[in-house]
């Protein structure tokens, strides 16, 4: 996509985060935007930080398990918008526990959002982007859908599953010599509050997202914290990234060098990774801070 002036861009989970951020960066480049969470407080906070920005947005409050608004949204966007051009699939959760402590509920309501959503979404949209000229379907995953760790279970699956899932999308809209690019984005530790808002079954400040996320910590307030205070990359530097890829083609997008790390490591050491990992806190030093 060479571009983003006057296109029409569908953020999920834009009230915080990596979504916030790239609804400002995307507002700057003169991108329109139809912007989607469920909190409508921090959704109309996002709406302000972009309203002397000069382009349209539109607000749109729901659960992305709710599958019928999920259907009605698309036509909702066109009425209002008049196209639509971008999906960024970004919205996500964490349910922290082993797979004996997480329950069927927990299951159903970790893979509606994180996958099935993620599905839906890139589903229900392509045939409007395949009308345009140039656009783009941008799942989120993450390190956890690169490799797993404990007490992750949940969030792995639908990681991994967004993975696949963007692949197998990407491959066939090349076949097919679609006007629709795939991109599926992989972010490292990035400063967001995804860990303190984390669903938690059981908590343990030895457990491997501690050693990954540099988190000593007595109480989950506190992990949550250090999980963003200690990250090595900011949602402004995540945003920029991934808006930078897409301009460049680049299909597949690691955010920050210990997404790049991981990533390698697993590949190199697939049988000790899990031994790598709990020595990276007394190197946090070389993951310096991007903004």
């Amino acid at each position: 996509m060479k571009n983003f002036k006057n296109k029409v861009a569908l953020i999920t989970g834009a009230g915080s985060g990596i979504g916030r951020a790239l609804a400002i960066q995307l507002a700057d480049s003169g991108c329109n935007l139809a912007l989607v969470d469920w909190n409508e407080k921090t959704l109309k906070e996002t709406e302000q930080m972009i309203r002397k920005k000069n382009v349209a947005v539109s607000l749109h409050f729901f659960d992305l398990r709710e599958k019928e608004k999920i259907e009605s949204l698309p036509e909702e966007i066109i009425e209002i918008h008049k196209q639509i051009d971008i999906v960024i699939n970004n919205a996500g959760l964490s349910i922290i526990g082993k797979v004996d402590e997480v329950n069927e509920d927990d299951w159903q309501f970790g893979v509606d959002i994180l996958l099935n959503a993620v599905i839906q979404m890139s589903t229900v949209f392509l045939p409007y982007l395949q009308k345009r000229p140039e656009a783009a379907i941008v799942n989120v995953s993450s390190i956890f859908g690169l490799f797993s760790v404990p007490k992750q279970s949940i969030y792995n699956v639908g990681k991994f599953g967004v993975k696949a899932f963007t692949e197998s999308l990407s491959l066939e809209m090349e076949m097919s010599e679609s006007p629709v690019e795939v991109y599926c984005v992989f972010p490292g530790h990035i400063g967001t509050n995804i860990y303190s808002s984390s669903r938690f079954k059981s908590f343990e400040a030895d457990d491997a997202g501690a050693a990954i996320f540099g988190a000593n910590a007595s109480t989950i307030e506190e992990a949550g914290a250090q999980f963003k205070q200690n990250a090595p990359s900011s949602p402004e530097f995540a945003a920029k990234t991934i808006l930078k890829n897409i301009k460049n083609k680049n299909k597949r997008i690691l955010i920050g060098f210990d997404a790049k790390f991981y990533d390698l490591m697993s590949r190199l050491f697939p049988k000790n990774f899990l031994k790598i990992i709990w020595i990276l806190p007394f190197f946090r030093g070389i993951f310096k801070p991007k903004k």
